[in-house]
């Protein structure tokens, strides 16, 4: 090596990396044309604009918790945009909910009921059956295993 080459240390992006500097230059661009300001989005997601900026940049993902408020305020549709977050932000969540639905049966029977029909009343209601809340069968043994074993 000679003395005046330049050694480029600059270390390469990753995949990952490239994915969420997308999600954020398609963040950016949807609020452009929007004619959002910065500080607008900010503000109503209580966040800095520093923070947003960080984001519409891709180096800080988007907070899993508030992926529902940023579709929202960036009016961009929640199915097709949180999959997208859990895709490139938070790959091991959105990996945990397949498992979840490629493996525990009472969920994959939820999801392919609801997706059978083109009623859209009937698909909201098997939706529900998609997101028990408090009447899942998981909780119910969850909670028969605490009984069972709290000392």
């Amino acid at each position: 090596m000679s003395e005046n080459q330049v050694v480029d240390l600059t270390p390469e992006k990753t995949p990952e990396q490239s994915l969420k500097e997308e999600v954020g230059l398609y963040l950016k661009i949807v609020r452009d044309t929007q004619g959002k300001p910065l500080n607008w989005v900010a503000q109503k997601l209580g966040y800095s604009n520093s923070f947003i900026s960080q984001i519409e940049k891709g180096r800080a993902p988007i907070p899993l918790d508030r992926v529902l408020d940023f579709s929202l305020a960036y009016d961009l549709p929640i199915p097709e945009f949180v999959r997208i977050v859990l895709v490139t932000m938070h790959n091991d969540t959105y990996k945990a909910l397949m498992s979840i639905l490629e493996n525990d049966p009472e969920m994959a029977h939820a999801a392919e009921q609801c997706h059978s029909t083109n009623d859209a009343k009937l698909r909201a209601k098997r939706r529900k059956a998609l997101n028990p809340g408090l009447s899942s069968k998981s909780l119910d043994r969850m909670r028969e295993f605490i009984l069972k074993n709290q000392k």
